[in-house]
């Protein structure tokens, strides 16, 4: 048995116009009554028992329910002859309520697994009551809850804040778990008591517990025209529905330092955390989406004895705080305080440990997949090295490079990301804007492939074939198809056994090979194949090991991919991409500013290329296919 208290006792003042004399509860949203949908959302989740406590226009109410016939439930109209405030009137009628029930505000439209939110509540039976708490994009304005990271919730921080604190970006979402018994000493205070502004304070100085779920869903206040609106938008297109966590959710993950802000060695400190430039609009352009926001970041400064608990929440509450203050938030943050090596001054020896949370092992990840219901084959990590990007291949994510922080030139991993872009911005632009088009483009390009095939793509240096390889894959992997895609950056030569011109810089014969094995594959084989490191400019032999299916499609991506397959291999499917030579050269300038040269020094690279490189790659391009333009951010 379960048990609801709607409170739908507001005039609407801010409604009247869209009313026509109804009550608020019974606001029009999609053609059905706002309190219908809240019953039917309750009936859904197996509650059997409603209180509505009703006050103006009480009869309207009263009369739509019984038009309905209370839709099968044990329901009771409760009239507060006179206003006492959301908690004051959950009091008065503190006889009628069962040992735990859910309180739901009659303004807000909402769409939430109640029974994950139960599930949560039920866990601890010793909290009063379970408040449901989201982020929101202005909390600078809202009042904020302050909570500990087990969910237990410390105080209340009510607008206007003090300007030179930072705060964590939670706000009490209206929609509570209550266990009867914590109501007891408030029973007859009689007066205006409200649930957040004085009741759930007032509770913790009597130090009664209060835990907080924090939940992305759909919950919304639907009390002025504005905000009835949105509201009725979201409905209409579909939004409301899919927030709901019984639906799988796309989830962008994001590194922190490097990736959001700007990297400090050993951050420890709020004072040191600055945002990069456009990551308040990379973040409020998610949080529009249908994508959920979450960081996760590795924090060994903890573990070292570099900063306490306390201070990392300290420097989250101004990233927090900074966000918001751009109209962006987190929808969850996850850091991982181990670190596996010791020796360090004033280090915590219980976080020095091998754990399964410190990226690139997929912890963090896992735990967001609880939370989030995530759909990783959806799902995107976007980060400033090789570590983010060795995580989102271990936890089956699609992953994105940034030339911000490391710009991927750690070394510490020899892995190569699906996409690179400048920034968090340019990454959630291509994300939310060109993907789309570009999954479809590589999803017809690949309509009539068969398992086993295997492909060549080729084309000038920085013409997006690693883009375009990469989107084969995820199309591919969608249809049920592996696809192994073979970098030829790889088979880049160390700078001192290179020959001359662009094919004297890949071993050339070493991918030969490979390729005949992999025309002749009956069974599974195991290659092994290298890495080149741009900053040392050097070649790592055997640097991964991959097992090949015959039935796995292998494409081959590089400058001189279509080289290689000039004499022989007539089953291969051969494609050239071309580019604009204006965004080439911008993108080949960009790529060795990265790397330390100065511009002066990469225009010359750039130069040497159009003499030793372009005429051979534009004369291999007539043993292929040509392409179509591909969606691209230039």
């Amino acid at each position: 048995m379960r048990q609801a208290v709607i409170l739908a006792g507001g005039k609407g003042t801010r409604l009247q116009e869209r009313l026509g004399g109804l009550p608020k509860p019974l606001i029009d949203i999609g053609g059905v009554p706002l309190l219908e949908r809240q019953i039917l959302l309750l009936k859904r989740y197996d509650f059997d028992r409603l209180i509505i406590l009703v006050s103006h226009a009480a009869e309207s109410i009263i009369e739509f329910c019984a038009k309905h016939q209370n839709w099968g439930l044990d329901l009771q109209c409760i009239k507060d002859e006179t206003p006492c405030g959301t908690a004051g009137a959950t009091l008065a009628v503190l006889d009628s309520l069962a040992e735990e029930f859910l309180v739901v505000y009659g303004d807000t439209m909402l769409e939430v697994d109640l029974d994950r939110f139960y599930a949560f509540h039920s866990k601890d039976r010793s909290a009063g009551a379970t408040l449901f708490l989201h982020p929101n994009d202005h909390p600078q304005d809202s009042d904020l809850v302050d909570m500990s990271d087990d969910g237990v919730i410390q105080g209340f921080h009510p607008y206007p804040h003090d300007p030179d604190r930072y705060y964590r970006n939670l706000v009490n979402a209206a929609l509570y778990w209550v266990r009867k018994r914590a109501l007891q000493p408030w029973a007859g205070a009689g007066g205006m008591l409200d649930f957040g502004k004085q009741l759930f304070p007032a509770m913790l100085k009597e130090d009664l517990r209060l835990r907080g779920y924090v939940s992305p869903e759909y919950i919304k206040d639907a009390g002025t025209p504005d905000r009835l609106d949105r509201v009725t938008a979201d409905l209409e297109s579909g939004k409301i529905e899919r927030s709901a966590l019984s639906h799988s959710q796309s989830v962008v993950f994001i590194d922190r330092d490097g990736t959001l802000n700007k990297e400090v060695d050993h951050l420890n400190h709020p004072e040191q955390l600055q945002l990069l430039p456009g990551v308040g609009e990379a973040i409020r352009r998610l949080n529009l989406s249908e994508h959920r926001c979450c960081v996760v970041t590795n924090q060994p400064v903890i573990a070292r004895g570099e900063c306490s608990f306390a201070g990392l929440r300290a420097i989250h509450n101004k990233l927090d705080t900074l966000l918001g203050q751009q109209g962006a938030y987190l929808d969850r943050l996850y850091y991982c305080p181990h670190h596996p090596d010791k020796g360090f001054d004033g280090e915590r020896p219980e976080l020095k440990v091998v754990c399964d949370c410190r990226k690139p092992a997929t912890g963090m990840i896992d735990a967001a997949d609880k939370d989030l219901n995530v759909r990783r084959d959806r799902s995107w990590l976007i980060g400033d090295s090789t570590v983010d990007i060795a995580a989102a291949r271990n936890a089956g994510l699609m992953s994105i490079m940034v030339e911000t922080g490391y710009a991927g030139l750690d070394g510490r991993h020899a892995v190569l990301p699906d996409f690179c872009f400048p920034d968090l911005l340019q990454s959630v632009t291509f994300i939310l804007d060109v993907f789309p088009d570009l999954f479809e483009y590589a999803d017809d390009l690949t309509a009539s492939l068969e398992p086993g095939s295997l492909l060549a793509l080729g084309g000038q240096s920085r013409s997006g074939k690693s883009h375009l390889a990469s989107a084969i894959r995820l199309a591919l992997r969608a249809r049920g198809v592996k696809t192994i895609v073979l970098s030829l950056d790889r088979w880049l030569l160390s700078e001192t056994d290179r020959g001359d011109g662009v094919l004297g810089r890949y071993d050339l014969d070493a991918v030969g090979v490979l390729l005949g094995r992999l025309s002749e594959r009956k069974e599974p084989i195991t290659v092994r194949v290298p890495h080149y490191n741009k900053v040392s400019r050097e070649q790592l032999r055997d640097a991964e090991s991959l097992r090949i299916e015959p039935t796995d499609v292998v494409l081959i991506e590089g400058t001189v991919a279509l080289a290689l397959l000039q004499n022989g291999f007539p089953n291969v499917a051969r494609y050239h991409l071309p580019v604009a030579e204006a965004v080439r050269k911008r993108r080949l300038i960009r790529e060795y500013s990265l790397r330390g040269y100065t511009e002066e020094q990469a225009i010359d690279i750039y130069d040497q290329r159009m003499l030793d490189e372009y005429p051979v790659i534009e004369e291999l391009a007539a043993y292929a296919q040509l392409l179509p333009p591909v969606p691209t951010l230039e």
